[in-house]
């Protein structure tokens, strides 16, 4: 592996921090699953990512995801209704 190429590895860790995980545990899980390809450096025995692949990924949505992107659910209005917060009822 060239310099070059070592130069946009980063560890599991640097990875986890980018993406906003408290632990690298989603990282790991991302690896098993095929979503990041995992590199080895010579001499090292750390877990290292391409650093392109994480910026690469997509950002998660917001919590409660916007209305635009995801419908309101039939039983979400149900639920509404239940509890009073309609005034149709």
């Amino acid at each position: 592996m060239t310099k070059e190429k070592e130069d946009t590895l980063i560890s599991q860790k640097e990875a986890a921090a980018i993406l906003g995980f408290k632990t690298n545990q989603q990282v790991t899980k991302y690896i098993k699953e095929g979503i990041l390809k995992k590199v080895e450096k010579t001499g090292s025995k750390l877990t290292w990512v391409c650093k392109k692949q994480i910026l690469e990924l997509p950002e998660p949505l917001p919590v409660p995801p916007p209305e635009d992107v995801f419908k309101t659910l039939k039983v979400n209005e149900r639920w509404q209704q239940e509890k009073g917060d309609d005034s149709d009822s």
